[in-house]
């Protein structure tokens, strides 16, 4: 990889860090304050976008739980609310859909570089079983 591609793909990873962490920091203060919560009103709050929420596998499941539970709760019940089970559910699935994922795709590179391994070894054998027939 060039050192411009590395260079925007670590920019990349660290605007992407920033947003995650002022998401979470306008979700904590939207659970410590009284006010209605929605997606578009946490993305104001963290200055970044309706559409890094929605598509944010983590962010968006605890933003809308938040919103539900503000709809259904009692102000001193959402104030005593440190997590989110839903969101923590919706997490851990996702996140063990992915572990899937990346095992099955470490599986078939593991066999595909052994099956490349097995055949240089073949090659290599082919080759000194000639380098001893010429008596080399």
């Amino acid at each position: 990889m060039s050192r411009s591609l590395e260079a925007l793909a670590k920019a990349t990873e660290q605007r992407r860090k920033q947003a995650e962490s002022a998401v979470e920091k306008a979700l904590r203060q939207a659970r410590a304050s009284q006010q209605t919560v929605s997606v578009a009103s946490i993305a104001r709050a963290a200055g970044g976008s309706i559409d890094f929420i929605y598509r944010h596998p983590t962010l968006r499941p605890q933003v809308e739980y938040l919103r539900r539970s503000r709809r259904n709760a009692t102000p001193t019940d959402a104030a005593h609310d440190p997590g989110s089970q839903a969101a923590a559910s919706v997490l851990v699935r996702r996140l063990t859909q992915q572990l899937a994922t990346d095992r099955r795709k470490h599986r078939e590179e593991v066999t595909q570089l052994r099956a490349a391994l097995e055949a240089a070894h073949g090659e290599l054998l082919v080759l000194r079983r000639k380098l001893d027939a010429r008596g080399i």
